[in-house]
């Protein structure tokens, strides 16, 4: 079985964190053990629309039974435990207790389907998968229990039950784990230097990549956007994105934890109920994708509520319209734009006084101790122009696991990270984000490879050619279309029919194109790369 091991970091680099202190030695359970026993029956969690409340000291024996839970089924460090679960206090506890165990966590949407599952679970070597019985109408169990007869290293799953119809469920089965026992003041099970999150995402290539992060890592990153925005002790966490992604996991439930915040949970995504959210629980800090403040300036009950204690609603993954941030303040929300990928964590971001200006046209400056760079076609780091942005700094990922290759393309043995994204550098600093070399379509502030839903559309019987591409959309900042060349004789097909054969080839719903095109045949270079702009624009002109 192979282990997800740190293969960027320098023996040079790694001294100059710890000496600089950027780096420590803390684990983010060890933080919580020190809150539960400093705060006890504190507000830690909230969670089923602001229905359900739990305390650091519920939190934190949660967690010590689930690693006593992993223990018991043979889990050790390094191991690694996929977690396909909802926004749930559940998830929290499981969370938590994968990392108490030393284990490696694997935070998974609960959109995934048996082809990403499949993927990832075979890459990751994972030992157990944790996932709701059912949820939203799927059978989570039940595909579950096919991957572990197929997937040679799962050998356990656990199913919970949804807590909106069994709130008691989980809890009874905690009682009947034997906890871990953890003294907060000793070593951890595994140290803060080694693998601890293996977060998989989508790149231009077919198949997801999976990115290792560090405790190291992650708590600087953690720490660093929480002194860079000014919080403070009266922040409360208020998180729509999902925690099976990195952004809801590491800025919502590990900032949260970290910090001793009270973290305030929604799952299904419904802007009234973000509203009673953040007006009920006095939220003060989120980090989510445009749609999530579009959907709050355009609704009536949103803007009946009062809002303005979200002062730092940090948001990136599409852009942000200046009508957009204008709107938000106007109902007393502070939006602040960001930059960030899941190998760097968060880069940049607008700090909260800044400039109109900046605020409105830009995407910020790093963050503390953060380097970085826009290079220009020749590797020289440019002011002004547009150019790749490379990344440095104690937030940087630790390499991409078993892909030597690709870790090779990334990460350069001086810290800087590529990150494949166009922007351009001014000379106060502030970054704006321009374009993407990479063709990744952002649908809601989801990733989508075009090219896993084009090896899946070729698979139709009456499909020559195709090619998915990026369409713009007011609300998701993108939608995926499926630009089709049929097969000489075929009949023309429909939408709804590639949609049903998209399905039953297992690709998860958030991937399902929702438009489509029938052309002649697909734009191309010389080489045979195929024109997408081309296609764009065409498309546009319909």
């Amino acid at each position: 079985m192979t282990r997800p091991v740190n293969t960027v970091t320098t023996p040079q680099r790694r001294d100059a964190y710890l000496g600089a202190g950027t780096w420590d030695g803390t684990t983010l359970p060890q933080r919580v053990a020190r809150h539960a026993a400093e705060r006890g029956t504190g507000l830690a969690v909230v969670d089923l629309r602001g229905g359900r409340t739990r305390s650091w000291t519920q939190l934190w024996e949660g967690a010590r039974r689930v690693a006593g839970f992993l223990r018991s089924v043979g889990v050790r460090p390094g191991d690694v435990v996929s977690v396909q679960l909802p926004n749930w206090y559940e998830t929290v506890v499981v969370d938590l207790g994968v990392l108490t165990a030393g284990a490696v966590l694997n935070p998974l949407l609960p959109i995934y389907r048996e082809r990403e599952l499949r993927h990832v679970l075979g890459t990751s070597e994972a030992r157990v998968l944790v996932t709701p019985v059912t949820y939203r109408g799927f059978d989570h169990a039940g595909l579950a229990e096919t991957l572990r007869e197929t997937v040679p290293t799962l050998e356990h799953t656990l199913a919970i039950d949804d807590p909106d119809g069994n709130a008691d469920a989980f809890a009874s089965w905690l009682g009947e784990q034997s906890g871990l026992d953890l003294d907060p003041t000793a070593d951890p099970p595994a140290p803060a230097e080694a693998v601890s999150e293996l977060i998989f995402t989508s790149g231009t290539e077919a198949q997801p990549k999976a990115i290792m992060h560090t405790e190291q890592t992650a708590n600087f990153s953690v720490r660093t956007i929480h002194a860079s925005l000014g919080m403070n002790a009266d922040d409360v966490v208020w998180m729509p994105s999902p925690i099976g992604h990195s952004t809801g996991f590491n800025f919502g439930v590990r900032l949260a934890l970290y910090h001793g915040l009270p973290l305030v949970l929604q799952d299904r995504w419904d802007a009234t109920v973000a509203a009673d959210l953040i007006e009920g629980c006095r939220c003060t800090y989120t980090m989510a994708a445009t749609t999530f403040v579009n959907d709050l300036v355009h609704s009536d009950a949103a803007r009946a509520r009062d809002l303005s204690t979200m002062r730092l609603f940090t948001c990136g993954g599409a852009p942000v319209p200046a009508e957009v941030v204008e709107a938000a303040g106007r109902m007393g929300i502070t939006v602040l734009r960001l930059y960030g990928s899941t190998e760097a964590l968060v880069v940049t971001c607008v700090r909260p006084g800044s400039a109109a200006e900046k605020v409105i046209g830009t995407d910020g400056r790093p963050l503390d101790d953060i380097e970085i760079e826009v290079r220009d076609d020749d590797g020289r780091a440019v002011i002004g122009e547009p150019g790749e942005i490379w990344v440095r700094g104690p937030n940087t990922s630790v390499g991409f696991f078993v892909d030597p290759e690709r870790t090779a393309q990334t990460y350069e043995a001086s810290g800087w990270v590529r990150s494949g994204d166009i922007g351009v550098h001014d000379e106060d600093g502030f970054l704006t984000i321009v374009g993407r070399k990479k063709e990744i379509i952002i649908r809601g502030g989801l990733n989508i490879a075009p090219r896993e839903i084009e090896d899946v559309v070729g698979l139709h019987p009456a499909v020559a050619d195709v090619a998915v591409v990026g369409l713009s959309s007011e609300r998701l900042g993108e939608q995926t279309c499926a630009c089709v060349v049929l097969r000489d004789g075929a009949e023309p097909i429909g939408l709804a029919e590639l949609v049903a054969f998209l399905k039953e080839q297992g690709l998860a719903a958030y991937k399902l194109p929702e438009r489509l095109e029938l052309l002649e045949a697909l734009p191309r270079t010389s080489s045979g790369k195929v024109k997408k702009f081309e296609i764009v624009a065409e498309i546009a002109t319909r």
